[in-house]
């Protein structure tokens, strides 16, 4: 015999599911965070771009007509 089950009980037990699932978006930032940690070419130039940064090597941009 099965046990009759609430709608309140199913959406409770639905609602701990959602709050311990992985939203897509987390997961794809997770993934491209990983990526770019992984890659030693990718990490040493922002090491770079934050030395550059640190010792003032930089433009500011304001606007497109800046990168022209």
């Amino acid at each position: 015999m099965h046990q009759a089950v609430s709608i309140e009980d199913l959406y409770l037990e639905l609602k701990k599911i959602q709050d311990t699932m992985v939203r897509q978006e987390d997961l794809d930032t997770l993934l491209d965070t990983f990526e770019i940690l992984s890659n030693p070419e990718t990490m040493a130039m922002i090491q770079k771009s934050e030395e550059d940064i640190a010792r003032g090597r930089f433009q500011e941009i304001s606007s497109v007509d800046d990168l022209i």
